[in-house]
Parts: C-alpha cells; structure tokens; sequence
C-alpha cells in the first residue's frame, strides 16, 4: 500500500512538472512600462521633416509696425503631428494685431480646408482649434498639410502679407499609446503625447492643464521645458492670452 501512495504521490509531481515546464520555456510577452505622473513630459521628435519656414516668416516688402511679428510654436522639423481631425495650433503674437488670418491648406497648398479672420486682443500665446462645422472637409489619417498665420500690412493690397507656415500630419495611434491616452489624467495623456512624438496633441494638453491651473509652477516649467527642447526659448515665458 505504502508503495502504492508513493508511486502516486511521483505520478502527480512528474505530472506538474511537466505541465510547468512548457510555460517557463515560451517567450516572455513585452510588457508597456506603466506612466508615471512623476515623470516629466519630456518629447521625441519622431523621424519627419518639412520645409522650413518657422522662422522670421515672408513679407515681400511688408513694412510692419515696430516690434509687430508672429512665431509659430512647432517643432524643429517644421512639422508636427497630430491625432485628432481637429487640433489646435498655436502661435505668439508680439502686439495686439487688427487682423490676423489662418488658413489651412493641403499639401500642395492648391485647396483651402479651412479659414477663419482672428482679431488679437493681446500680446502673447494664441491658440486656434481647426474645426469644420458642417464635417465637409477633414484632416485626414496619413496626409500632410500646410497651415499659415498671416497679418495684413495693407488691407487693400494682400499680396504683400506678412506670413508664417508650418505643417502638420495626422496618423493613426499604436494600440499601447491607444492605452495610454485611455487614462483619465490629462498630465498621464501629455506624458504618452510626448514620448510618442505627438506634437500638437502634446502642446494643446499641457497649454488646458495651464489654463486651469494657471499659477502652478510645475506646469509652468513643463511648459518652458518643452518649448526650449524645440528652440522656443524666446517665447517661452510669453502667457497664453487667446483662444479661438
């Protein structure tokens, strides 16, 4: 009897071993590392460049006034990306401007998707969201487009616009940043923006949680850390006055 429990007793310890075995030897699954809040929103510039035209804008003669000009918050590469068919861009107004239009274009810039004429109140950070009202024209997943900021030197005669452009190019989420951006805190959402290279989405996140808080000094310094990364340093400390 006695080696008939023992025979049995090596069955079932055989019989686990070999159940454990195959499952220690599968590969491991990567597993994403989790978002930490303490981490700081540090951004990656992924692999895309545009033509550049951040800096200084084309004015064909336009003679503004002293001090007036306009420099646009993207990145280095010229070009920003987005998730979403309506980001926001933004841009820094030195002075209180009469009128100021934006216009979105596609990519050859032989189709206008959308325009608006914006009056700017005060100097320092406008934010302008890109939304067609009636869903007729929309930023599409994979294309490129042009967006330009444009202050009229002379009403009567436009050519001679003072104009600044960059470019923008909507994609689709990987299904681990899908995870991420499923995380009810928007500083959790500006972590995974950034990490992943998502430029506009990045900025518009971070500039709402200013809004809302704006005397927090740690979103404040998040905020001047992104901008410098990007060679903004000149705006960096301008407020956010607008949005349109």
């Amino acid at each position: 009897m006695k080696r008939f429990i023992h025979l049995a007793a090596l069955a079932i310890a055989v019989f686990a071993i070999a159940v454990t075995i195959p499952s220690l030897l599968s590969p491991m699954q990567a597993v994403p590392a989790p978002i930490l809040l303490s981490q700081n929103i540090n951004f990656k510039p992924p692999d895309v460049t545009a033509p550049d035209n951040r800096q200084g804008g084309t004015h064909r003669g336009c003679q503004l006034r002293d001090g007036l000009f306009i420099t646009p918050l993207i990145p280095e590469s010229n070009i920003g990306l987005t998730l979403t068919e309506s980001p926001t861009l933004f841009v820094y107004v030195s002075q209180p401007a009469a009128q100021v239009e934006f216009v979105l274009l596609n990519e050859d810039e032989s189709e206008v998707i959308y325009e608006s004429s914006l009056k700017i109140d005060k100097a320092g950070i406008v934010g302008v969201s890109i939304s067609d009202k009636d869903k007729t024209k929309n930023i599409e997943v994979g294309k490129r487009y042009v967006w330009s900021f444009a202050l009229a030197c002379d009403p009567l005669e436009r050519s001679g616009d003072y104009i600044v452009k960059g470019w923008i190019q909507r994609i689709e989420p990987q299904p681990t940043l899908k995870n991420d951006l499923a995380n009810p805190d928007p500083r959790a959402r500006a972590i995974a923006y950034a990490k992943n290279g998502i430029w506009y989405d990045t900025l518009a996140t971070l500039a709402q949680m200013r809004r809302k808080a704006p005397d927090d000094a740690s979103l404040k310094a998040e905020w001047t850390q992104l901008l410098k990364s990007q060679k903004l340093e000149s705006v960096a400390d301008q407020p956010l006055v607008q949005s349109f």
